[in-house]
């Protein structure tokens, strides 16, 4: 696995935040939430999960997510907090909630979702459906996945997992994502009193990430201040 460690200018960091990526990104992808963090104080890990950027491997799903997740934890944790990005979003609360079978559940004391989805079963049938997939290949598929994450695929809904973990989360996400809808952020919102959802316009699925606002609002909710 690539790290990349960010420490600030002045005085020694005492918490950590880990930064993750989603499908198709790395760490630079993350990089806008650098510097407002530095600035709060904190030291920043990053890294590029399986099969993206410098880290090694070809293939990426979630059980092979949260080992890589779980072995940063071991080298940079405990985090203060986790900040995530779409698919990133969806590896960090199956490790939070212990949700993958032998790897052990990774700690943090706050969460941002940005852009994340809210139901891993959903977007398996929203595949299979695009790829023609009948019942009986459905079915198979959710089988295949039942085996290597050790679990049923509704193990990875988001709601459910962040009832359990019941973290402060901020869940962020705009109004005109394409790529994972709104609706997830709604349904990650109303899993409990401690979720917070802030919504943005026109900045879709990926623009979110570079936009100095929310990179600001992140490092508040980390902070405590929000």
């Amino acid at each position: 696995m690539q790290a990349y460690v960010f420490e600030p200018e002045t005085g020694v960091a005492t918490r950590t935040v880990l930064l993750v990526h989603g499908w198709t990104g790395d760490a630079g992808s993350m990089a806008g939430f650098v510097e407002p963090l530095l600035a709060a104080g904190f030291r920043v890990v990053a890294f590029d999960l399986p099969g993206h950027g410098a880290s090694t491997g070809r293939e990426l799903n979630i059980p092979l997510g949260v080992a890589s997740l779980a072995a940063v934890a071991r080298v940079f944790g405990p985090f203060q907090a986790i900040v995530t990005h779409s698919f990133g979003g969806a590896i960090t609360l199956a490790a939070l909630a212990g949700s993958v079978r032998g790897q052990p559940a990774v700690s943090a004391q706050r969460l941002v979702l940005i852009a994340a989805p809210s139901s891993i079963t959903r977007i398996t049938r929203q595949f299979g459906h695009a790829i023609g997939l009948g019942r009986r290949g459905q079915a198979a598929l959710e089988r295949c996945i039942h085996v290597v994450a050790g679990n049923p695929v509704e193990a990875f809904e988001g709601p459910l997992q962040l009832k359990a973990i019941g973290l402060p989360t901020l869940v962020i996400h705009d109004r005109q994502d394409r790529e994972l809808g709104f609706q997830h952020a709604q349904a990650l919102a109303e899993s409990g009193p401690f979720v917070r959802l802030e919504a943005t316009d026109g900045l879709g699925h990926r623009r979110i990430l570079k936009a100095r606002p929310v990179a600001e609002s992140v490092a508040r909710f980390v902070a405590g201040e929000g």
